[in-house]
């Protein structure tokens, strides 16, 4: 690990190729940010302070996929499933799930920005449909998503 650390370290591309891979997490599973933070945590010579600015470009990584599938589902929401049944009721089951949540809508955007339950992107996804205005989840995600991999990479820092 300590090779490829280098080599990256080198040209400064260990912060791009974790920004890209964050981008990539944010929607695909096996792309797993938490596992790459807790590896260079526990296993890279880094120190901390070099640790919490790669958790920051972690999380705005992610946040820069979930504006993009926030703006998807603020899109499809627009547009609509026209001539497309079955899309069109799932678009109406996402607003009656929208509407159940109403008024605990932002609770439910920091409960996936910080611990992941329910996922971040499902959420980011369902507030576009739903139409919760961009500035709020986009604060609330950026800021969720840096609390949380901070506090990933510097437990696994100190243990």
């Amino acid at each position: 690990m300590q090779s490829v650390l280098d080599a990256l370290d080198g040209f400064g591309g260990i912060y791009v190729a974790l920004f890209l891979f964050a981008i990539l997490s944010g929607v695909f599973p096996l792309a797993n940010s938490e596992a790459a933070l807790i590896a260079l945590g526990a296993a890279s010579p880094y120190a901390w302070p070099k640790l919490v600015v790669l958790a920051v470009l972690v999380a705005l990584g992610q946040s820069v996929t979930h504006a993009i599938v926030f703006q998807s589902g603020r899109g499809l929401a627009k547009v609509g499933a026209k001539g497309h049944p079955k899309l069109e009721a799932r678009l109406a089951k996402a607003r009656e799930l929208g509407a159940r949540w109403q008024k605990s809508e932002l609770l439910l955007i920091t409960l996936g920005a910080t611990i992941g339950i329910p996922p971040q992107v499902l959420v980011a996804l369902l507030a576009g449909v739903i139409g919760i205005r961009f500035r709020t989840f986009v604060a609330i995600d950026v800021a969720g998503r840096i609390a949380r991999f901070t506090t990933i990479v510097l437990i696994a820092h100190l243990v």
